[in-house]
């Protein structure tokens, strides 16, 4: 009995048909456009998971007559761990299977036509089975396939079985920097083609200028019987963007060929960039001799070249504003909805992002057609990531030379596609190089690269092959990058940089402003577009007020990053945008505002706004318009529209006439700019102070400030501020750590960082009531000292000093600080904001009034070049701090909002190295500040405050879609006071 289960089971486990074709994308097919000859079959399929390897008590499954009644229904696409079948794992996963089970059935119309199975992607390798039979396997997670079933199919219901396996030879190149998901997570389809059929084409635009354009293209023809026969011809027409048919042709085939190639000759053509996408639409149809298959194909009219060290698009140099792009979404894992790609390629366009790399496999075939369509460059990348040990072993070559055939047949006609990068970070071994070189014999339009860690490039000292096009470093310093620039002789696209962990984007400016300045740095893709998260079902909120490297949703949802390993986002995983995402914007904007101040007088003033074209193709007049308006105080009092003409890479003026009811030395003024291209993406927001001659505005209140202390009760206006403040000022000598600095300060910094005194003596000198204040800390020791008397305008002048007596510790913060009263939710403030700002990230800001409220999910953090800050209640009482060009931290606590005036901040340090702002003990002897608090009470504020400032009741509620969320989580006062 043993020996006939044996022979049953070895029955099973073999191949039905030992020569079951498999079309890989070495022998490929064209898939039709006529919507007609496509049937989709995601949906509801049969499920049973295998938790391990051995999948042989079901070694049977793919049989017709199989008992399935205990397994799941599941949803395709589908990842296993989002569906809640294994845990989410980063990296490469476990050995584990999964059984899918399909029954289909063919359409009536489709006889005497091939019938062929599509997968565009399914994680991990994967064998499929039809009626029993078997058909073949595919084993590039990343890579379209397709199966020709025809001979294996029934009249009626028909039976597709899949398994899909994690563990096969080459399996971590599908390993990345990213979730180890598993799964049929992209499209399954099957489609029909006739006898005589268009195997291959390809599409080609050269010798491209505004004049003319050359179209050339191949139509690669095969018969599944026969030799193809004479009589066999493509016919087909060319319209313009516009609907108007430019070109008509027909071509026959050649005997003993298999191949007819045509060329048209477009005049003055609509060329195809990411500032202007437009798509020429092509119809052709393949005859034999009768009409045998249709296709419809949008392309764009473009031509991308290396010339001496620089890129050029159309013949013209660009500039690559980029991010490096995963697939990933939090609640479906690598299921993606072309609703969520649409999202991202907007906020991206909002962004000034032109430019995306593939990080790190081809993407979905909907995806290119998307950023075609909306305006996107974009790098595919032949995906082998991890695995580096298996590029020195030839028995590796065909798996490479697989995935890079897959990648380029599939994507080679699209527009948006400029560039092919050869895997990601592996040794340039001879098999990775002939990787390469196999690319550039499929396709020498485009140019290629293999991206590269920091230190191996630099080894190599630039000695590359000759026939890879750019050089693509990651993560250069500004120094390295300021050599790149001196010394490259090829072009150079960071395919990674300015890696971003949490809120730290450190030095994202300089970088850029270095690739804008040098022609042969073409541009780069920041780590990454989006933080790539998943729901953890299994972890414990730690409470609102507790450190926390997740994201705790509204509903109590956790979202996992794996630790610090996929929190790299200028997006959180459910696109909502971290500070880090508007510095991005500002720094990358293709219309920057340079003028930073006007000066106008009371009357009518013609003002002149600078502005620069950053585009690289269109004059401003056919892209943009800019929407003003101008504030006085928090007033509205006029706006307008404007457009102006700005050839690409020049600087232009924008002309607006203003009048001003008073002088700039007695009021606010404030011009806001508002940028909106003609597809009505936000590309740009500018505030712009008006000065008078005489100066700004708020040095009226700053001479005040600065005034002569006087004989006042200073005691009475100290209880009259009681109200507003918990403790005694406090000294700050550190700040909560950000992830960054969680991995690069930790044990350098100080974890409890606000200092209560440990003893006080008051006394009154000279007019000045004077507390001597003491401070320690078991981690630093400190002299402080805090001095404060009365002003003739009624308010409080502060003056501190702190002397830190420990060496060698990280001071990420250092001043004085102040616990409110815990109905002090409402800040306000004149200044550069809304974000948070350090060292090396502060161009997110602008010049002006700005409010938050305690519990928004942007109010964490510091604040840099404040002038004027109003703290209030719901109803308006509580105080104003005038300290010119200061540093002010605003953080919650459970005990209330802790104010800090900041002397020293020290940069956010970065996931690969330390701040280039650093503040070390050994470098202060002294820390010296000053400030002036105005108590305020609910109804009587002073005419300066109520005219800049809203009422509390007028302030925004609070905006923030997590409970909590790291980096901008919240502690415990008694956590970070000692």
């Amino acid at each position: 009995m043993k020996k006939y289960l044996f022979m049953l089971l070895a029955l099973c486990l073999m191949p039905a048909n030992n020569t079951a074709q498999i079309l890989n994308s070495l022998k490929d097919i064209i898939r039709p456009t006529d919507p007609s000859l496509i049937r989709t079959l995601n949906g509801q399929w049969d499920f049973y998971f295998i938790n391990g390897a051995d999948w042989k008590e079901q070694a049977c499954f793919y049989q017709p007559d199989y008992d399935i009644s205990s397994w799941d229904r599941i949803l395709v696409p589908g990842c296993w761990d989002a569906l809640g079948y294994v845990e989410p794992k980063y990296a490469n996963p476990e050995e584990i299977n999964g059984l899918y089970r399909k029954n289909f059935t063919v359409p009536k119309g489709w006889k005497d036509k091939h019938v062929f199975l599509s997968f565009d992607g399914v994680l991990r390798g994967y064998e499929i089975w039809v009626n029993g039979n078997y058909v073949g396997k595919w084993e590039s997670s990343y890579n379209t396939c397709h199966f020709d079933v025809t001979d294996f199919l029934k009249k009626g219901e028909n039976l597709l079985a899949v398994r899909v396996y994690t563990h096969y030879k080459g399996f971590d190149f599908d390993g990345n920097d990213d979730w180890g998901q598993v799964g049929i997570n992209r499209n399954v389809s099957m489609f029909a083609i006739p006898d005589t059929h268009l195997k291959d084409f390809t599409l080609r635009t050269d010798s491209v200028s505004n004049e003319s354009a050359r179209i050339n293209m191949m139509f690669d023809i095969a018969s599944f019987t026969s030799s193809v026969s004479a009589n066999t011809y493509i016919e087909g027409l060319i319209k313009e963007p516009g609907g108007k048919i430019v070109a008509r042709f027909r071509e026959e085939l050649q005997k003993a060929e298999q191949q007819i190639s045509k060329e048209i000759i477009l005049d003055n053509p609509f060329l195809w960039n990411a500032e202007t996408p437009h798509l020429y639409r092509l119809e052709y149809s393949l005859y034999a001799p009768k009409r045998v298959q249709h296709f419809t194909v949008n392309f764009g009219v473009r031509e991308v070249l290396v010339e001496k060290n620089v890129i050029k698009l159309n013949g013209k140099k660009i500039k690559l504003r980029g991010v490096d792009l995963h697939e990933t979404d939090p609640f479906n894992g690598k299921v993606v909805s072309e609703e969520l790609n649409l999202k991202d390629l907007r906020m991206m366009k909002d962004a000034n992002v032109n430019f995306i790399r593939c990080s790190h496999y081809p993407r979905d075939p909907r995806f290119y057609e998307l950023c075609d369509s909306i305006g996107m460059y974009v790098m595919d990348e032949v995906p082998f990531g991890y695995g580096d040990s298996h590029l020195y072993d030839k028995s590796y070559q065909d798996i490479l030379l697989t995935r890079a055939d897959a990648t380029v047949r599939r994507d080679k006609n699209h527009p948006s596609v400029l560039f092919w990068s050869i895997g990601n970070e592996n040794p340039l071994t001879t098999i990775a190089e002939e990787t390469g070189r196999y690319v550039k014999r499929m396709d020498p339009t485009r140019p290629i690269c293999y991206p590269m860690i920091h230190n191996y490039f630099l080894s190599l000292d630039f000695n590359i092959p000759d026939f890879v096009d750019i050089f693509a470093p990651h993560y250069p310093p500004v120094a390295t990058l300021r050599y790149y620039a001196e010394a490259a002789k090829r072009p150079v696209i960071l395919t990674e940089y300015c890696h971003s962990l949490g809120q730290s984007f450190e030095q994202h400016k300089d970088l850029w402003e270095l690739i804008e300045k040098n022609d042969n740095l073409a541009g780069g893709c920041v780590w990454e577009w989006v933080d790539q998260g998943m729901v953890d079902r299994k972890a414990t909120f730690p409470g609102k007020y507790a450190w926390t490297n997740k994201m705790w949703l509204k509903d109590s949802t956790c979202i996992t990053l794996e630790g610090n390993s996929g929190a790299d986002g200028m997006l959180y995983a459910n696109r909502i945008p971290l500070s880090n995402y508007y510095e991005l914007r500002k720094n990358y904007a293709q219309v920057p505002v340079c003028t930073e101040r006007l000066v106008g007088k009371k009357g009518v003033n013609h003002l002149k706004v600078q502005v620069a074209n950053r585009f690289d193709f269109v004059d401003l007049s056919e892209k943009v318009s800019f929407e003003w308006r101008l504030l006085d105080g928090k007033h509205v009092v006029s706006e307008g529209k404007k457009s102006i003409q700005c050839l690409a890479g020049c600087m232009g003026y924008i002309p607006i006439e203003l009048v001003l009811d008073e002088s700039p030395a007695d009021r606010f003024y404030v011009l806001e700019i508002a940028i909106y291209t003609v597809e009505g993406y936000s590309v740009g927001n500018y505030s712009i102070p008006i000065v008078s001659e005489e100066g700004l505005f708020m040095t009226q209140l700053f001479k005040i400030a600065d005034g002569e202390l006087i004989e006042m009760d200073t005691v009475e206006i100290l209880q009259q501020l009681s109200g507003c403040f918990q403790t005694y000022p406090l000294m700050r000598v550190g700040r909560k750590f950000s992830m960054s600095e969680e991995l690069r300060a930790k044990g350098k910094a100080i974890e409890k960082y606000l200092m209560e005194p440990i003893e006080c003596k008051k006394s009154v000198v000279d007019k000045r009531y004077i507390q001597e204040v003491d401070y320690m800390n078991p981690a630093i020791s400190a002299i402080g000292r805090v001095s404060c008397g009365s002003l003739p305008s009624g308010g409080i002048k502060f003056n501190y000093s702190l002397a830190p007596q420990t060496k060698g510790k990280l001071l990420l913060e250092g001043g004085l600080a102040f616990l409110l009263d815990t109905k002090i939710k409402h800040l306000q403030w004149l200044g550069f904001g809304p974000y948070a700002s350090y060292p090396g990230k502060q161009s997110a800001n602008d010049y002006g009034v700005h409010d938050i409220t305690a519990g928004d999910l942007y109010f964490e953090g510091n604040r840099m070049g404040i002038d004027v800050l109003l703290c209030s209640d719901s109803i308006g009482n509580g105080f104003a701090v005038i300290a010119p060009n200061c540093n002010m931290n605003f953080e919650q606590t459970d005990k209330g909002i802790v104010l800090s005036i900041n002397s020293v901040v020290s940069g956010l340090c970065g996931k690969l190295r330390e701040t280039a702002y650093p503040i070390y003990t050994d470098d202060i002897e002294n820390l010296e500040g000053s400030l002036v608090i105005y108590p305020l009470s609910a109804g009587k504020w002073p005419q300066s405050i109520s005219y800049l400032f809203k009422p509390s009741k007028d302030i925004k509620g609070t905006e923030n879609p997590f409970l909590s969320v790291y980096d901008t989580y919240l502690m415990k006062y008694s956590d970070i006071v000692n």
